[in-house]
């Protein structure tokens, strides 16, 4: 299997939630924090589909928490612009950057569609 392959094969895990799937990419030797596609890196496809368990655990081997995709979103910028509010919890009690910006200049807090979200993010 190509590294282009394994790769796709990871994120699909990811964001499906597979969090057995993407601990047996790590069993057989892939670095699941590193890998990238399109740009993105997993942690980025976990908080942009709210799969909370893969998040945890990326982020549980060492996942750049405030790293930025190529379009200059963080995960948690993922997790507010996709309304995930557990994500968005879990990024904000492990020190996700609550002042990051998306590309347009809109912050974390502007980007928050709830009151609850809002809360979090202040």
């Amino acid at each position: 299997m190509s590294s282009c392959d394994l790769n796709l094969d990871l994120i699909w895990a990811v964001k499906n939630g597979d969090v057995e799937e993407v601990k047996n990419f790590v069993e057989q030797g892939v670095d699941v924090t590193k890998v990238e596609v399109a740009g993105r890196n997993a942690v980025h496809f976990a908080a942009d589909c709210g799969q909370l368990e893969v998040l945890e655990f990326l982020i549980h081997l060492g996942a750049e928490i405030n790293v930025p995709d190529k379009h200059g979103y963080t995960a948690l910028l993922s997790a507010v612009h996709e309304g995930h509010l557990d994500c968005v919890k879990f990024l904000v009690s492990k020190g996700a950057n609550k002042t990051a910006k998306s590309p347009d200049g809109m912050s974390c807090l502007e980007a928050a569609e709830t009151p609850e979200m809002r809360d979090l993010l202040k």
